[in-house]
């Protein structure tokens, strides 16, 4: 008797996990179909259509470093139509804007990035940076792209890279591969998903490195590697053609052996220039764990942490961020040292004329869209490159680089109006690109008001309810319905 009934009590508790297992299943399965359809409040709108001129503006030409004085940008549907001299005859239909003499550059690229968030798209527009490249894609970032092209609201350029394609051992986020088989199969499923390149770890076996290069150019997508320099036991030839080669850490790390040496740094500096692939320093992710290191709590204190989504913010904080508030002083000023290194490490690139990306990998830690732009862009320059150097770093390498130049990258007539506007010459102070008078977006004017609106509505973040549906979305496309 007694036994019958521990029997019923035991099949009611089992029926009812069961019934709340499948009741969580159908709401995340609602959840995510529900994501097509899902978008936080404040997402600005598309309006672009008819004419604009910008008159009485000072264009800064990045093929060579010029400043081209009293112009007017004639800008139709999106698109750059004509320039001519400030004063000229305008049609009664154009929109047009007294740029009072100030100084007009290309839109700016950030070509590393993590997005967590479509308000980081908006966000990033704020600062003026029209393009971003997505170095960790998700099904969701490919929904937020479509959003953009579709014109469903207004942000950021978005192209997107697979899942990163990882060796043994790495975690959920990126797609595990183990062999050169797996590794060519996911080359041709990130293509038949529609990402725009494969991002590629470079601690992977020489085999299956090689297979992701040479699926990846069978196909004809591009791809973008961790490191710049072959995986262990490839070699250079296996560089070229790449779209580019990311973080100079990596190059400390790897050939240079953690020990600095000019000849070395130039050697590798030469392979690299011979191979004719940009390269990302992302100075930025490495200064702020330095910063971290070196003044912890403080220093999180004056970061806008408030633009961070909350669910990334929580993971960062749990397996990064807590790892550099632990440095005792001697491991702090070793960061500070190494730092060092690595801005030697980008002149020496720069003085073998490799061609530079800005990258500030915007999204790890606490490093915030838009903003970390900037600092990147600062880092270069304390790096020792040129503030004509860093802009093209910032514009027309990046539209080469993604093979768009023919349409972004520069202001030439036929070309997509993403531009930004700023009192004072930014070759003279590259600082000044920080805060922008007004962006044009494909055409779109924003004044400076509307772009401090970009800013305040840019903290009202996807909520961690939706952000966990997307983690999840991701992770049951890799895993289960690979």
């Amino acid at each position: 008797m007694q036994l019958s009934y521990f029997y019923q009590k035991f099949k009611t508790l089992l029926i009812a996990l069961i019934t709340l297992l499948l009741c969580i299943i159908m709401v995340i399965s609602i959840s995510i179909f529900l994501l097509d359809y899902q978008k936080p409040a404040g997402l600005p709108s598309v309006d672009y259509k008819g004419s604009l001129v910008l008159n009485d503006v000072n264009i800064v030409n990045v093929n060579d470093g010029q400043i081209i004085k009293n112009q007017q940008l004639v800008i139709k549907d999106g698109l750059i139509v004509d320039i001519k001299q400030a004063g000229s005859k305008v049609t009664n239909a154009a929109k047009v804007i007294d740029g009072a003499g100030m100084y007009v550059s290309p839109g700016l690229f950030d070509m590393h990035v993590h997005v967590y968030d479509r308000k980081h798209l908006t966000l990033n527009l704020a600062y003026g940076v029209t393009s971003v490249r997505n170095m960790n894609g998700k099904k969701m970032h490919l929904r937020w792209r479509d959003e953009l092209d579709d014109e469903q609201w207004l942000g950021s350029n978005l192209h997107v890279s697979s899942p990163i394609l990882a060796g043994k051992g790495t975690h959920a986020l990126n797609q595990e591969v183990l062999s050169v088989e797996q590794a060519r199969v996911e080359v041709q499923q990130a293509n038949m998903h529609g990402y725009d390149f494969i991002k590629v770890y470079g601690y992977h076996s020489a085999e299956i490195f090689e297979g992701i290069i040479d699926e990846a150019n069978k196909i004809g997508i591009a791809v973008a590697k961790h490191g710049p320099h072959p995986a262990k036991g490839s070699n250079w030839s296996y560089i070229k053609g790449l779209q580019s080669l990311e973080h100079v850490e990596d190059i400390f790390q790897g050939p240079l052996n953690y020990q600095f040496d000019q000849e070395t740094m130039q050697a590798v500096a030469i392979n690299i220039k011979q191979s004719g692939v940009p390269v990302v320093p992302t100075l930025e992710t490495f200064d702020h764990l330095t910063q971290l290191s070196n003044g912890k709590q403080t220093f999180i204190d004056s970061l806008a942490i408030e633009y961070l989504n909350p669910l990334y913010f929580d993971i960062e904080s749990h397996f990064t961020v807590s790892r550099w508030l632990q440095d005792n002083p001697q491991q702090s000023q070793y960061h500070l040292e190494k730092q060092q290194i690595l801005f030697k490490i980008v002149k020496a690139l720069s003085d073998q004329q490799v061609r530079l990306l800005v990258g500030s990998d915007a999204g790890t830690m606490y490093t915030v869209p838009g903003i970390a732009t900037h600092n990147e862009m600062n880092l270069m320059q304390r790096a020792g490159l040129s503030n004509e150097e860093v802009l093209r770093a910032a514009t027309i390498n990046a539209a080469q680089a993604l093979n768009i130049d023919k349409a972004y990258g520069s202001i030439n007539v036929g070309k997509v109006a993403d531009l930004v506007l700023v009192e004072q010459n930014p070759l003279n102070r590259i600082e000044v690109l920080r805060t922008p008078n007004a962006v044009v977006k494909h055409g779109q004017f924003l004044d400076k008001e509307q772009l401090e609106q970009l800013k305040r509505e840019a903290k009202n973040t996807e909520s961690y309810y939706w952000s966990v549906i997307g983690l999840l979305e991701d992770l049951l496309t890799r895993f289960l319905f690979h």
